[in-house]
């Protein structure tokens, strides 16, 4: 069947479109604004001209994962084939023609020529053009859920660090009850953000708080009416800790409700089940993991999944040189989200402590010890996924070879 190939400049406000045939004549050029609207009636004009050329069209995107939403899910929808392509490798591949300047309409043309060309430099060891498959429900909504997720805890983060600061102007003796990462302190600045009135908080009425138990009060209680504070600037002092203390604990509601929420969907996939049967790891951290990665299909080998993650190292030998290097265009989130797991997992699963503890006896660091240990990780997850199974403890294994 005859083939088209077209090329889409992804941008936030328009994206450029060019549609070529094998000759490289341009059949379809379009400026298309970033409207839901004129982006279904170009799905309609898309599908008119491939059954008037009666081709195959397929088309090569470069910033998927910018502002391609919703076009390239209405592309899959449609059944058209669809590509990634790497800006530095267009940007190579335009630096081979004639000519410096550039321009998203000319961005398109050279998606498209690229694309024209696929089958003579695209191969299975060299891969220019990654296929976008259309995403499963539940990888894509843990995705989006578990970033969502890390922004807020982000956020919680640092109106924690601002508000610890704040305190320690106005009234250092406030941290010595508990940190703030604590809700109860939370709740406590919330409700009462005024420290004039800690000498008259009663016993009851701090009962009424969240995260406050009977045996905790009163010593919490007997703390309160005992602190000291810099009477200057109260009433200013009161306007920033209540803003920050009532949103730092809206953030932890908030963050409570999507891991809940996680853990709903997380029960209607095998794989969040199997990778929570490793000791260390919990919902919040599964969900994160198989968001980043989706279907485990994608990787041919563990080798391609810890390159993915950025755990593994790729070669960057040169005559008689021979040496690697790191993987810098990794997926950082689930790069951060393994080592976290490697770091939960050695205070919990006896192997992963040998082995972590063997990494340090050789001389490497924690940090270089923990991206060993998330790269063997990596090796039995890859296993777990393909087979479909739980994690296994070999008890004739125990220490790690």
């Amino acid at each position: 069947m005859k083939r088209l190939s077209g090329g889409i400049d992804i941008g936030r406000y328009t994206h450029h479109m060019i549609i070529i045939d094998e000759k490289e004549q341009i059949l379809y050029q379009r400026k298309l604004p970033h409207h839901l609207g004129e982006i279904k009636e170009t799905m309609k004009q898309l599908k008119s001209l491939q059954k008037k050329e009666n081709a195959q069209l397929s088309f090569a995107l470069e910033g998927k994962n910018g502002y391609s939403n919703p076009l390239d899910r209405l592309l899959l929808a449609e059944g058209f084939t669809l590509y990634n392509v790497d800006n530095y490798k267009l940007k190579r591949f335009r630096e081979a023609f004639t000519g410096e300047w550039r321009d998203d309409n000319r961005d398109a043309l050279m998606l498209s020529k690229m694309l024209n060309l696929k089958e003579h430099i695209n191969t299975k060891e060299e891969k220019v053009f990654i296929e976008i498959t259309k995403p499963s429900i539940i990888p894509e909504s843990l995705k989006l859920l578990s970033r969502h997720q890390q922004l807020l805890i982000d956020e919680k983060v640092r109106l924690t660090n601002r508000l610890g600061k704040k305190l320690l102007e106005v009234c250092p003796e406030l941290l010595s009850l508990g940190k703030l990462k604590y809700q109860k302190i939370i709740a406590i600045l919330a409700k009462y953000p005024d420290f004039s009135r800690y000498s008259k908080i009663t016993l009851k009425s701090l009962l009424r708080i969240p995260g406050i138990g009977k045996k905790q009060a009163p010593h919490l209680l007997a703390g309160l009416h005992e602190l000291a504070y810099m009477p200057d600037l109260t009433d200013i002092y009161k306007t920033i800790i209540s803003s920050e203390s009532k949103r730092i604990s809206q953030l932890q509601k908030e963050i409570k409700e999507i891991d809940a929420k996680m853990d709903q969907i997380g029960q209607q996939d095998d794989s969040i089940k199997h990778l929570k049967s490793i000791p260390g790891v919990a919902t919040k951290l599964a969900s994160r993991f198989l968001g980043e990665i989706g279907d485990i299909s994608r990787f041919p080998s563990e080798k391609n999944l810890a390159i993915y993650c950025g755990i593994a190292c790729v070669n960057n030998s040169s005559g008689k040189i021979n040496k690697t290097k790191v993987v810098y265009k990794a997926n950082k989130i689930a790069k951060q989200t393994l080592i976290t797991m490697a770091g939960c997992s050695i205070r919990v699963n006896p192997q992963c402590r040998d082995y972590y503890l063997k990494k340090r006896k050789e001389g490497k660091a924690h940090n270089h010890a923990l991206r060993c240990l998330a790269r063997q990780m990596i090796k039995v997850i890859y296993r777990m996924l393909t087979e479909d199974r739980d994690y296994q403890i070999k008890r004739e294994a125990l220490k790690v070879a």
